[in-house]
């Protein structure tokens, strides 16, 4: 019988998780590049060993979570210190809380005019990192800003602490979620929730730097977890919150809907709608929406920052385009044509040939169960055109690959720290080098994935022939 690991080996794991979160999460800012890279390295590499040793006693997975629920707890006093957005999300939440529409003013816009405005101080606007934009941030957002700014209208850090009071239960959420579905295909000692629990990048991005991305996974698991019981209405809901919290889940509207089939599609996506209209019903006036796509727009226009493909092919247009022409504003419209084009040929693809572990062929089995790769492919090819790929925005792809056999997205979640480069020392300027590494990896380990499930595809085929 083989020996089952001893506790303090258990507990030695843990302990270094425990110092690593601690440190990261309290002093080590992103300026400090070489301390950060070093640090994080060695945590996910811990990560990884917790995931691959075999030997873990059986109550190991619950250990996990209850240690990845601890990590994010003891984050949340900290200010964050990798990311300054949280300076936003005060300004936003102070103007609500007041009776302003945060959506109609940008914040140098609002200084300008000497609007009085309790908690708007100019330590406040300091922080900003974009104050010339107006906001971007949806209802489910501008809700937990608002509740932040009427708990804790004058104290930055007591703002942050309600921030990250929210996201710590969207977390928890979303480990029992992943806990509850079952078990990841290729992490069976400690499944898919404890695969989550402990990835330092989803604990020092959302429960360390407050990114709502763990509100939206949160409800964008729980939608999965309803539709996957055929609860149709449940499953509109879970969604219509999800892109409440980030738009980018609109994306898989058209995944969704062909994968369902016409009928039971056509009411998913009516039922989000109506959510949706609910949940966005104060940003339906027309000043509202259009200072909000202006932003967006710029936003995919102007900011450059981790890119991929954009990148590669930005330097190749600067070679062989015409001078007179702006390679940068032509090419975000270009990329987001190519990923609407993306996303519906990852939603009607049908695969011929093969056997399921059913015996049935993939066109033929049940629908739901390719979805989750499928989400996973579409936001990772979103991400792959992006002009701008900031590392929290990796957990989306992470999160929904915990329920398919795809590794990639876990590369991507250890490989994104490169990306701080960019802060290196203090400046604001990409290092090409550090970006070419990290997607390097990337797609070095979705080939990777392509390679060995295609493979393994065909070997079955064979077999069934």
């Amino acid at each position: 019988m083989q020996r089952k690991e001893h506790p303090v080996h258990l507990y030695t794991v843990s302990g270094a998780m425990i110092a690593l979160t601690v440190f990261l999460g309290y002093f080590v800012h992103r300026t400090g590049f070489p301390l950060l890279l070093g640090l994080y390295g060695l945590f996910f590499c811990l990560y990884v060993y917790v995931l691959s040793y075999r030997r873990w006693a059986p109550g190991a997975e619950t250990w996990f979570l209850g240690l990845g629920i601890a990590l994010r707890a003891l984050l949340l006093f900290s200010l964050p210190n990798w990311s300054d957005d949280f300076y936003r999300f005060l300004w936003d939440g102070r103007l609500a809380a007041q009776g302003i529409h945060p959506f109609a003013y940008h914040p140098a816009g609002f200084m300008a005019q000497q609007l009085p405005a309790s908690g708007i101080t100019m330590e406040l606007y300091q922080g900003l990192n974009s104050p010339e934009y107006y906001t971007v941030y949806p209802p489910v957002c501008q809700a937990v800003f608002w509740a932040a700014a009427k708990w804790y209208p004058e104290s930055i850090s007591g703002g942050v602490f309600v921030l990250k009071l929210f996201l710590l239960g969207c977390e928890t959420g979303t480990l029992l979620l992943l806990r509850r579905i079952g078990a990841s295909p290729w992490c069976e000692k400690t499944g898919a929730g404890a695969a989550y629990a402990l990835n330092p990048l989803a604990i020092l991005e959302i429960s360390g730097n407050c990114h709502f991305e763990g509100a939206m996974l949160f409800f964008l698991l729980a939608g999965w977890y309803a539709l996957s019981r055929r609860q149709v209405l449940a499953a509109a809901l879970g969604w219509a919150f999800a892109v409440a919290s980030k738009l980018v889940p609109l994306l898989f509207l058209p995944i969704l809907w062909a994968r369902l089939g016409w009928r039971r599609g056509l009411h998913l996506v009516a039922a989000f709608a109506g959510f949706s209209v609910l949940l966005f019903a104060p940003l339906l006036s027309a000043g509202i929406l259009a200072n909000m796509a202006g932003s967006l727009n710029l936003y995919f226009r102007q900011f450059e920052f981790n890119a991929s493909l954009y990148y590669a092919l930005k330097s190749l247009g600067a070679q062989l385009a015409p001078p007179a022409m702006d390679v940068a504003r032509t090419l975000g419209p270009l990329l987001g044509l190519a990923v609407f084009a993306g996303v519906l040929g990852i939603a009607f693809y049908r695969r011929t040939g093969g056997k399921t572990e059913s015996g049935e062929s993939p066109a033929d089995s049940a629908d739901l169960t390719f979805l989750p790769a499928r989400l996973v492919w579409a936001s990772a090819f979103y991400l792959a055109c992006a002009t701008t790929v900031h590392p929290w925005y990796v957990l989306l792809p992470f999160g929904l690959s915990l329920l398919t056999p795809l590794r990639f997205p876990l590369v991507w979640t250890g490989a994104a720290v490169l990306s701080y480069s960019h802060y290196a020392g203090g400046g604001f300027r990409e290092h090409y080098g550090w970006i070419g590494m990290e997607y390097g990896l990337v797609f070095g380990a979705a080939l990777r994935d392509i390679w060995f499930y295609r493979r393994k595809s065909g070997s079955t085929a064979s077999g069934a022939a």
